[in-house]
């Protein structure tokens, strides 16, 4: 089974410009807030869509650079779960499937609690696939489904489970 590069980009529900706003400004404390820089929040996120947009525009080993350094300049960002997510999907699409496992796997640990977490799952099941490693594939979608039961990405790896 082969996934193309549309699927995994499909993988993500939405583009993330962001985590939504939370009611009464509850959330998490923006990168700028934190380092009492005003006008960091503005260059960080010109850097993330910058990054994002060379990912749209399929200059994959562009992307994966820009968001590399977003998360070592804003490692504390909102914005740092999507741009590893984003990341392993350009290293994805440059066929580099073990670099996108690795990826994906730094988010599941610096961020486990990231709503990204269900789809970086998703990909790196995608990229197990083209390693061949489907016991390896089918552990991780088994994964998404008893854990994100209610995701996207639980449904989506419902779809790709053999006998379901």
């Amino acid at each position: 089974m082969s996934t193309s590069i549309s699927t995994v980009v499909c993988a993500s529900s939405r583009v993330d410009r962001g985590p939504p706003p939370q009611p009464g400004g509850a959330g998490p404390t923006p990168f700028a807030a934190t380092q009492g820089r005003p006008g960091d929040v503005a260059a960080e996120q010109r850097a993330y869509d910058a990054a994002l947009d060379q990912f749209k525009s399929g200059n994959y080993s562009a992307a994966t650079s820009s968001f590399q350094g977003f998360t070592r300049s804003y490692p504390r960002s909102p914005l740092a779960p999507s741009a590893m997510y984003w990341a392993g999907n350009a290293q994805y699409a440059q066929k580099d499937f073990r670099a996108a496992i690795a990826t994906q796997r730094q988010l599941l640990a610096a961020f486990p609690d990231s709503q990204k977490v269900p789809d970086a799952l998703l990909n790196i099941a995608s990229a197990q696939i083209e390693l061949g490693d489907n016991g390896g594939a089918r552990k991780t979608l088994e994964e998404i489904v008893a854990k994100y039961p209610t995701s996207e990405a639980a449904g989506k790896a419902r779809q790709r489970l053999p006998g379901r």
